[in-house]
């Protein structure tokens, strides 16, 4: 059985999770289709996210369609977990961007294309909510040419709450008993969808000269008569699926099952396993854990493998395990048992001090902390020996609260946290001239001479023996004020003289030392994140907006707009938005969304 591996991505409140729930349902894999609203979603099973109605894991789950095995990946939408969705995308062949008809093209739309781009990975555009009377199809449409700059192709027309023409097949699938979806026999739309599959053959006849012969050969006077058989329409399509200029949309309402046969059969005629470049036997994508297994690897095989020895592969379904025997080529499994190593790096923004309300408590959270950042590779914790607390550092707010959320409820752990603030950067204002520092600790000493010099980034000039890269990494990590890392400096080693045993921990420490007396809190000065940020709004909120990011002395670059929304470009200071996502909106009475380019973080002198 061929597998194929989908992420479903989209911008917050766009139906995204509402959309994978209607998948598994249409194809069999649950019995029933659980809303997010009423915290019934199978994708969305931590307790914090039946409580906010948001995607916080990327859940993964599995199902069966024309006789294809589709794995099914569930990101998050919301900024604070864009590594999640990064994790979708390792591990998928392909990607349904999912798009709000009544919202259009919203700023983590555009976030997530952008990274869709970078990574060439083929995407598929279904339109959600069409059912809504406020909904803008053929708007949301147009602005895929404006904005993503491909030309899109509808592949089904909606006809409001009866059902969806499929624009391949020429067929109109309506609501059964059961509210699947049944071949009917229907007048209504079918014009429109006549266009549309006019439009399809168009298309499809860029891909493919055959295609384009057999239009115009068959017209009258080289008038095209679109005889394309599906078969040829089909062939067509993928290839131009593939090239990059064209991009395939569906249509329909998530929540109304409608439009999701037509569109799980798009995917399987046009979505082709990507090609495995490697000998390497699996790809880890993450780390999670889950009640009853403990830690386990999320991991994408690269060979099938009977009764593989020492490791036990799971099955996964939502929050669910089941042991396998038998692992699969491109399948994705969840692994207990293969060694922990670090598969990515990412840059924190926000950082916040906790501390245990029981020093009982200590160990366990410490422990706990650990566990967290082992799983989730945006988070890092930094220990505060001098007082028993921890710096956590992650990407937003709503993390911190879900960070928090989960110390307490799976790990019973009590601590009091304070107000989450920007991590400021520290850099070397000036070079410095050599200092001498002198340790001895038995019949060990140890003499070392630093300089350092203000450069584009941390750099070591010189013999250092491991022992003295180590003191200096960490003596950057903890930094000179106490307001973030130490940045843009490169130490000079002088001299190093050793007499009796090379001891490392007295190696270490002379240079430790050393380092502490080089770099005085007169030679560092504190440079605060900027962001590029977008910001979308109801045109009558526009002016409101902008003076609301004014007043957190954003600058802004540009805006534009088409008379029902408004959207700004600014490039402001990461401390002013620490809660900007309730504040935003409050301004504009739940009407506003921002995504911020976290690629761009900046520290302008």
């Amino acid at each position: 059985m061929e597998i194929r591996n989908i992420a479903i991505l989209a911008h917050i409140d766009a139906g995204k999770t509402t959309l994978s729930e209607r998948i598994l349902w249409t194809a069999g894999k649950i019995l029933r289709a659980g809303n997010v609203e009423d915290g019934l979603a199978t994708m969305d099973y931590l307790f914090e996210e039946k409580a906010k109605g948001i995607t916080i894991e990327a859940g993964i789950s599995n199902f069966v369609w024309r006789d294809i095995w589709w794995n099914l990946i569930d990101a998050p939408g919301h900024i604070d977990f864009s590594m999640e969705a990064d994790t979708a995308l390792e591990a998928a062949d392909g990607v349904v961007l999912v798009i709000s008809a009544v919202d259009g093209i919203q700023p983590q739309t555009f976030a997530a294309w952008e990274k869709l781009k970078s990574l060439n990975k083929p995407c598929i555009i279904f339109f959600n909510k069409t059912d809504l009377p406020e909904a803008r199809l053929e708007e949301s449409f147009w602005e895929i040419e404006e904005q993503f700059g491909v030309s899109p192709v509808l592949m089904s027309w909606p006809v409001q709450n009866e059902g969806v023409w499929d624009v391949l097949s020429g067929t109109f699938l309506s609501h059964n008993a059961e509210g699947k979806e049944d071949v009917i026999d229907f007048a209504k739309g079918k014009n429109e969808m006549e266009n549309c599959r006019k439009e399809a053959c168009d298309a499809a006849s860029l891909a493919d000269d055959g295609l384009l012969e057999t239009l115009v050969s068959g017209g009258c006077k080289g008038v095209m008569h679109y005889a394309l058989t599906t078969a040829d329409l089909c062939a067509g399509l993928q290839k131009l699926f593939y090239r990059g200029s064209h991009i395939l949309c569906y249509a329909g309402s998530a929540k109304q099952n409608i439009g999701v046969r037509s569109l799980l059969n798009g995917l399987s005629f046009f979505l082709k396993p990507q090609p495995i470049k490697t000998n390497e036997p699996g790809q880890i994508i993450r780390y999670r854990s889950f009640a009853g297994v403990g830690e386990v690897a999320i991991f994408k095989s690269h060979k099938n493998v009977k009764n593989p020895k020492d490791l036990k592969f799971y099955r996964i379904h939502a929050q669910h395990l089941s042991e396998v025997s038998e692992i699969f080529c491109g399948d994705i499994y969840a692994v207990k048992g293969l060694p922990y190593k670090k598969v990515a790096e990412y840059t924190p923004l926000l950082q916040m001090r906790i501390e245990c309300q029981k020093s009982e408590d200590w160990e366990t959270t410490g422990e706990a902390l650990k566990g967290i950042a082992r799983m989730d590779h945006s988070v890092k914790i930094t220990e505060n020996l001098s007082d028993g607390s921890w710096t956590l550092h992650a990407m937003g707010a709503v993390q911190f609260d879900f960070i928090l959320s989960k110390l307490k409820r799976e790990f019973h752990c009590e601590v009091k946290a304070g107000e989450p603030s920007v991590e400021l950067k520290e850099v070397l204002s000036k070079d410095l001239e050599p200092v001498e520092n002198f340790c001895q600790i038995g019949e060990t000493s140890v003499s070392v001479s630093l300089s350092a010099e203000k450069f584009e980034h941390y750099e070591l000039e010189g013999e250092f023996t491991p022992e003295m890269r180590e003191a200096l990494a960490e003596f950057c990590e903890a930094g000179v004020l106490g307001k973030g890392a130490l940045h843009g400096i490169k130490f000079i080693l002088h001299k190093l003289e050793i007499v009796g045993e090379a001891n490392p921990s007295v190696i270490k420490k002379a240079c430790l030392d050393a380092a502490q007396m080089l770099v005085e809190p007169s030679a560092v000065e504190i440079r605060e994140p900027w962001v590029d940020l977008t910001v979308q709004c109801p045109a009558e909120f526009a002016g409101v907006v902008a003076n609301d990011l004014l007043s957190r002395g954003a600058k802004i670059m540009n805006s534009d707009g088409d008379g029902k929304k408004h959207r700004f470009y600014a490039n402001a200071p990461l401390s002013k938005l620490t809660r900007y996502t309730t504040e935003l909106l409050s301004i504009t009475k739940g009407g506003g969304n921002y995504s911020i380019t976290c690629n761009s973080l900046s520290f302008p002198q």
